[in-house]
């Protein structure tokens, strides 16, 4: 069932039960050279926006909300226009002046930014659409076969439980440049925090990254966040306080971006935590699944050879 959606702030869709996929496909892809939402990398031509959502499907997810941008919503209804009966299938436009309210004041009319304001408000573009337990992952990566049941299986047991999936920092590596990782420290089971790492590559023999400016060795097994997270509508909460916060520090560059790790590293329960409306306070634990398989995505043009020879290996 494909149903599309590019209403207004005031109109919501009824509130289900099933497990929603919020796909993040709006990103421009300006070190790729093109949208990499409608590369054809898979076996038979697929996507990976059309791979991830095969596997949400068969891991039991009930619906998938596309955040992209308005020229690609006509080719990617194409693309997914064929989803199974009862699954169901939502638009929406990630726009530049959709903002909590504070944040326009600061803003003005934006015409000094040439993009949106990162994957932080890529997810708050999707409020209106979920209304439950999420799961929220990039539409340009592969995240295996197992990272979709993990977080079913999380569910189940827990659903106000917010989750993700790690990998192992070698597993989502270019060889044809540096790449930026989310790299996580956890205890027992749980992130304590996730920091992002810049232009991490091998340099004579040796696993190195930019971290506030400084170069530094990393562990090749050094647990990294691929942008595979499971919320509850809380975190709508908490987006509306980052994006602000983000806003009234950052809101006049032209090319700054609020980041969805640094969202969640404000509701780790070691942090201060975020009043509510009501004077409760957001602070949460996030449970990390682990996983060994490898995380596949393309940063660069040359990267679409080995990750179609990679998933043609994969799935036979």
């Amino acid at each position: 069932m494909l149903t599309t959606d590019l209403s207004s702030d005031n109109d919501t869709v009824s509130t289900t039960s099933s497990l929603t996929l919020v796909v993040m496909a709006a990103g421009l892809g300006s070190r790729f050279g093109g949208d990499k939402q409608l590369a054809r990398l898979g076996p038979n031509g697929e996507t990976m926006l059309e791979l991830s959502i095969v596997r949400a499907v068969k891991a039991g997810f009930g619906a998938a909300v596309i955040v992209t941008r308005a020229e690609l919503i006509s080719p990617l209804q194409a693309l997914l226009a064929d989803l199974p009966e009862g699954f169901a299938l939502h638009f929406c436009e990630q726009r530049l002046l959709d903002l909590p309210s504070e944040c326009l004041a600061i803003v003005g009319d934006g015409r000094y930014r040439t993009k949106p304001w990162g994957t932080a408000h890529a997810l708050w573009s999707a409020r209106h659409l979920v209304h439950g337990p999420m799961v929220v992952i990039n539409a340009d990566d592969f995240y295996g076969e197992k990272a979709f049941a993990l977080m079913v299986q999380g569910f189940a047991r827990d659903p106000e439980q917010w989750q993700m999936v790690a990998y192992s920092l070698s597993e989502t590596l270019s060889e044809n440049g540096g790449v930026n990782r989310g790299i996580c420290m956890t205890e027992g089971g749980y992130l304590i925090s996730v920091e992002e790492w810049l232009d991490i590559r091998w340099q004579q023999g040796k696993l190195l990254g930019r971290h506030q400016d400084r170069l530094a060795e990393l562990a090749p097994m050094s647990l990294v966040s691929m942008t595979c997270w499971g919320f509850t509508a809380q975190i709508f909460t908490q987006l509306a306080h980052s994006l602000s916060e983000f806003v009234k520090v950052s809101g006049l560059q032209a090319a700054s971006e609020c980041y969805l790790p640094a969202v969640v590293q404000a509701c780790l329960v070691s942090q201060p935590c975020i009043p509510q409306d009501d004077g409760a306070a957001i602070a949460r634990q996030v449970y990390v699944n682990t996983t060994d398989e490898t995380w596949l995505g393309v940063t660069y043009p040359e990267d679409s050879v080995w990750v179609k020879q990679k998933l043609l290996e994969l799935m036979g």
